[in-house]
């Protein structure tokens, strides 16, 4: 099985906009509005690192999103923390997504080697205004 690498670079970041959507059985939502304890922003700030399993559903709440002819991509890329093992790749694409209501809902890829590391989850929207980033913060995968 082949999986997307994806490199990264610098690109402006524009806020997201925390909408309402219908809860999805047994699926994590970023941010989790209402509960900072739970949401970890990119800056290390906001308390505990949420978890969860490979296979498992995630919601990014990313208004941008849901514009008409979008082109929406979730990119989950590895921390480099000093203790963690090696993975062999920096980014890993999230294929198995839908948007509704204002969130992209997506399945963690089921990738060797990514248990037991945390990631900085990323909505990337290309429409014909530009390209709009939704920032989920981070999350281990257990």
């Amino acid at each position: 099985m082949r999986f997307a690498l994806i490199g990264l670079g610098a690109v402006a970041l524009s806020s997201a906009v925390a909408l309402a959507s219908p809860a999805i059985s047994n699926e994590l939502m970023l941010p989790l509005a209402g509960k900072a304890l739970s949401y970890a922003a990119p800056d290390g700030g906001g308390g505990a690192v949420p978890s969860i399993t490979r296979g498992q559903s995630l919601g990014i709440a990313c208004a941008n999103a849901d514009r008409a002819g979008a082109d929406v991509r979730v990119v989950m890329q590895v921390a480099r923390n000093t203790d963690d093992e090696p993975t062999g790749y920096d980014a890993v694409l999230a294929t198995h997504q839908h948007v509704s209501h204002g969130a992209v809902h997506v399945q963690v890829p089921d990738v060797p080697g990514l248990s037991d590391h945390t990631v900085s989850v990323k909505v990337f929207v290309m429409d014909s205004r530009g390209t709009h980033i939704c920032d989920g913060g981070r999350v281990r995968i257990g």
